[in-house]
């Protein structure tokens, strides 16, 4: 494994200002040229979650490793949360899918098979690249080449998706991540799908406590309805944060017979990615 940590200031030569986050974890696979073969391999950009007051470790590093172990090259985005999030949190993201873009020949990525995967607060900020990439932020950045921004497909796990001060949605996510700056409504996605959103895998669980499983609903009717491809799983119980459903995640009150159902979700997404064209390709190696 090659791993790296990337500033992403640093490497677009961009101005931090406020920021003090923007930090790129790469967990590469080794080149193997043997035979005259070249093995290129789908990525996967992990945004962990955490209210986008922190960011959680056990949706971060446990879950490249899931998916490097499947054959993709992972990248965890370190991300800026509380005081300081719009617009540093949101060109962070779109900074790590065109860094990702930008090096694939050398990483041996599939330029067009970069998938993104985001939790709880870090599933808003996937839905912002997602479906909102044409963000005045991200246009600042990157000019005519925001499109490049949006995953090539997206795996929502108990993701915020919409605002609801009546009770229903997580307003503080969406309150913490337009930060004062914004109109919250503008910053919940699901009516904002568009048929040029690429295909979703969306996952939940019934009980949560915290992001109620209304959000996943929505936002799976709302890819239906745009004509996209999507997938949605929910599990009957789990609650809220269990990212792999592994040990090293598992709260006391927890079974692992639970936590091993709900842990489906991993296998079907990577079914789900594979059946979008995002695995591994075999080429011939240049001499």
């Amino acid at each position: 494994m090659q791993y790296e940590v990337i500033d992403l200031y640093e490497y677009f030569h961009q101005p931090r200002r406020e920021a003090r986050a923007g930090k790129l974890t790469a967990y590469v696979h080794e080149k193997i040229r043997s035979q005259g073969l070249r093995r290129r391999r789908p990525a996967i950009l992990v945004l962990p979650g955490g209210s986008y007051k922190f960011v959680s470790p056990y949706e971060a590093e446990p879950v490249a490793l899931y998916y490097f172990q499947k054959g993709f090259n992972a990248f965890v985005l370190d991300y800026d949360v509380l005081p300081h999030t719009y617009p540093y949190t949101l060109e962070q993201a779109a900074m790590a899918m065109m860094y990702i873009r930008k090096t694939a020949q050398e990483t041996d990525t599939l330029e067009n098979c970069v998938a993104a995967i985001g939790f709880s607060a870090g599933g808003h900020l996937l839905g912002c690249i997602s479906v909102l990439p044409d963000d005045p932020a991200i246009r600042r950045l990157f000019g005519d080449e925001w499109k490049k921004v949006r995953p090539d497909a997206s795996v929502y796990g108990y993701a915020v998706v919409y605002d609801d001060h009546e009770g229903e949605g997580p307003v503080d996510s969406i309150d913490n991540f337009c930060n004062g700056k914004l109109d919250r409504k503008e910053y919940q996605y699901d009516d904002k799908v568009s048929s040029a959103c690429s295909p979703a895998f969306i996952w939940t669980t019934s009980d949560d406590n915290s992001v109620p499983v209304s959000n996943s609903v929505r936002l799976y009717e709302a890819y239906v309805s745009a004509g996209v491809a999507a997938e949605l799983h929910i599990f009957r119980e789990g609650n809220h944060g269990l990212s792999v459903c592994s040990p090293e995640v598992r709260r006391s009150t927890q079974h692992s017979d639970l936590l091993a159902h709900v842990g489906k979700w991993l296998d079907l997404s990577v079914e789900f990615l594979s059946s979008c064209g995002l695995e591994m390709q075999i080429e011939q190696a240049e001499e």
